[in-house]
């Protein structure tokens, strides 16, 4: 959830399946547009010692529409499942549940049932953040979206930071960081933009 603590979005999930019969929770994804900001030489040098995920501090201020909502005359009017990317859980421990194959923002494509078997959770208890949102930079929109602060919670930085006493997985990140000389994630590349969308780390 917003806070880094899941527990809210469990709670809700589990009651909406003991008093409604719901199957899964779905919740809206949102874009770190952040990552597509390539950093000036001065803020490089500031992430010497921090971790990637505090480079990382930008969302989209409101989906955009058609790609993170379905809109109706410019205004964002529905972000279930795939208009919105959500993202689920399932409650896998009701065998009463028919096995089904899974759909990649609900249990399935038909929303017409799955208003009726998933719980849509608001964001304020639980959201996702997505690292990807390459219509931004393919629609030449990145310097002209709104983007707004939006830093990881420190309990989510600290629980990261602590990877230091599991060998295997600092080592791996160390590497990653290294080679990578904090460009981030292999699947973006950053680009110049606006001095509004630099902050401090």
């Amino acid at each position: 959830g917003p806070s880094g603590n899941l527990i809210d979005a469990v709670k809700r999930c589990h009651t909406a399946h003991t008093t409604q019969g719901k199957a899964g929770c779905s919740f809206n994804s949102q874009v770190v547009s952040s990552v597509y900001t390539k950093l000036h030489a001065d803020e490089e040098r500031k992430m010497t010692d921090k971790l990637l995920l505090e480079r990382y501090n930008g969302v989209e201020a409101s989906p955009l529409c058609p790609y993170n909502c379905k809109c109706a005359e410019d205004v964002c009017s529905d972000r279930r499942f795939h208009y919105g990317r959500q993202k689920y859980m399932v409650n896998v421990r009701n065998r009463t549940l028919p096995v089904r194959p899974l759909w990649t923002h609900a249990i399935s494509r038909d929303y017409s049932e799955m208003e009726q078997i998933m719980e849509v959770l608001p964001d304020d208890v639980i959201r996702v953040r997505k690292y990807q949102g390459e219509w931004y930079k393919s629609g030449n929109l990145l310097n002209s979206m709104e983007e707004k602060a939006s830093p990881l919670p420190e309990e989510v930085l600290k629980k990261v930071r602590q990877m230091q006493w599991l060998p295997d997985a600092k080592t791996l990140y160390n590497r990653l960081k290294t080679d990578r000389n904090t460009v981030g994630v292999d699947w973006i590349v950053p680009v110049e933009r606006d001095e509004k969308y630099h902050r401090e780390f």
